[in-house]
């Protein structure tokens, strides 16, 4: 009797998945009109248990301008205790940033120059386990720069 009470009041349910980063950034394709980027989202499973990433709604934001945005339902299997990552693939119009921004234009000089941009992605991720469906927020920010990772 003891015994189940500890083990019960140990169990405090499931716990929230957690964002740890982004890795391998890099531009895909890129011309005047579109510029395709790719990379890995890792997020961490503390429960002993697996689940499932169910939808992800991420608002992608380079050098201050909202770009593009990731609203994906998904079936991508969380495995318990251990890291998972899901792949992000997004692609923006690089006019969009002059028309967004009037000042856009010297911090585009300034990053061109500098070749790097700071890509910010904000939003969440719903991941369920064991029929409990958590909204883990992402809030992610990076400087990406062109002479490292383009392909």
């Amino acid at each position: 009797m003891l015994l189940a009470i500890i083990t019960l009041a140990s169990c405090s349910g499931p716990k929230a998945p957690s964002f740890e980063n982004l890795e391998n950034l890099k531009i895909v394709s890129a011309n005047k009109t579109k510029v395709v980027m790719s990379g890995k989202a890792i997020y961490h499973n503390p429960n002993e248990i697996s689940g499932m990433l169910t939808h992800s709604n991420i608002k992608i934001i380079v050098n201050d301008v909202q770009v593009t945005e990731i609203d994906q339902d998904h079936s991508i299997d969380v495995p318990k205790s251990s890291d998972f990552m899901v792949p992000v693939h997004f692609s923006f119009n690089p006019k969009d940033l002059l028309q967004e921004n009037k000042g856009f234009l010297k911090n585009a000089l300034k990053s061109f120059i500098n070749k790097k941009l700071q890509v910010q992605y904000v939003g969440s991720v719903t991941v369920k386990v064991i029929g409990a469906e958590f909204d883990v927020p992402v809030d992610y920010t990076e400087t990406f720069s062109f002479g490292m990772n383009y392909e």
